[in-house]
């Protein structure tokens, strides 16, 4: 019994030693992809170019991590702005028969700007290898090695919707698009339980999208997450369940995330008045200028607009909850967007002092300012 003990503990040491003598011999090599389109590509600088997305970038190889009795080894490629790894992002994973991955110009550029790498500014990335048994035990890593990379700046899809559950129907000459920025795309807007879905343009080809399931043409699948009123709805569509009303439509286009979300708003879209407020009425809210209704949630004004003009929307002669303007809190502009008051700011207008038509939707959460 007493050499049985020592024979487990002899083979315990064995596995360890084993273990930290690894690490000497595993080595990341940076290498150029033989068919890449990628300009500069070198085993030390990658200058990424958006016109080729789905071309190899970047080879990453390394040598054989052994242990003392054989066992199945996984390999995970970890990426990092600094040497010491603090923050790090997993490029892939593979199993023991294969010791080396290519990555493409996409996957790069993704994994450059979440370790936050500014677009065409050259910037480091530090490569490593980390092997293990089973579910990450007995880990051990390489070393490291830098690659400097010259990232690009993401671009997302415009979101264009449609459907019997929105505001303009299934008129895809008229989807409504929403208002983007970088990778999140919005709109305040009427949704009612009915199916729907998003184009890629204003035309039903070449791009759908709707929810990631097996049910939907493979050819539609995008929206990996939804919030819990939207559903399946056909092989096509998406069907939203929740009561009628305006909603903050959110949509993160992120590759990793592709989310759908709608989250009810505190205000509707029937109000009997609707007010302008800002520069031509010096921001006075008790004189704040009335627009004429056209239609349930559509207001109208001909004004006067000067140079460096500032304005808001109001339901009521003061300054309360009834209240709109660009998109998105500190995001003064002229976006064309709404935003109720938590999440909007000022819609700035650069007009010559000359007369603008100015249009509100409340039901489909936009205006208009046209001379």
């Amino acid at each position: 019994m007493k050499n049985n003990h020592i024979f487990k503990a002899v083979f315990a040491l064995m596995i360890i030693l084993g273990l930290s003598s690894c690490d000497d011999r595993e080595i990341v090599q940076v290498e150029n992809g033989a068919a890449s389109i990628v300009m500069d590509l070198s085993a030390e600088q990658l200058l990424l170019d958006r016109n080729y997305p789905d071309n190899p970038a970047l080879n990453v190889s390394w040598s054989q991590a052994t242990y003392t009795i054989p066992v199945e080894v996984g390999y995970k490629i970890e990426a990092s702005a600094t040497k010491d790894f603090k923050s790090s992002v997993v490029l892939g994973t593979v199993k023991q028969s294969i010791r080396t991955i290519t990555f493409t110009v996409r996957q790069i550029n993704e994994a450059s700007k979440t370790l936050g790498l500014v677009k065409d500014v050259q910037g480091s990335m530090y490569v490593r290898v980390i092997s293990s048994v089973g579910t990450n035990q007995l880990t051990a890593m390489s070393n490291s090695t830098l690659v400097k990379v010259t990232p690009y700046a993401l671009e997302y899809p415009t979101f264009y919707l449609v459907g019997a559950a929105c505001y303009v129907g299934w008129d895809a000459p008229k989807a409504q698009v929403f208002f983007k920025k970088d990778n999140m795309s919005y709109a305040y807007t009427f949704m009612q339980p009915e199916n729907f879905r998003f184009l890629g343009q204003r035309d039903w080809n070449p791009i759908n999208y709707s929810i990631d399931k097996p049910e939907t043409n493979e050819a539609n699948r995008y929206f990996k997450l939804t919030s819990s009123n939207i559903v399946f709805g056909d092989q096509e569509n998406m069907k939203f369940t929740g009561p009628a009303g305006i909603y903050k439509m959110a949509i993160d286009g992120d590759a990793a995330t592709k989310s759908l979300i709608a989250t009810p708003s505190t205000l509707g879209y029937i109000y009997p008045n609707l007010y302008v407020v800002g520069t031509p009425n010096g921001w006075d809210a008790a004189t704040a200028i009335p627009m004429t209704k056209t239609s349930e949630g559509v207001f109208e004004l001909t004004t006067t607009l000067a140079a460096n003009s500032e304005m808001k929307f109001l339901g009521q002669k003061a300054f309360g909850d009834l209240e709109w303007g660009n998109i998105l809190a500190n995001n003064n502009g002229n976006s064309g967007f709404l935003g109720p008051k938590g999440d909007n700011s000022n819609i700035t207008f650069n007009g010559n002092g000359g007369s603008y038509k100015i249009t509100v939707n409340l039901k489909a959460g936009t205006y208009t300012i046209i001379q």
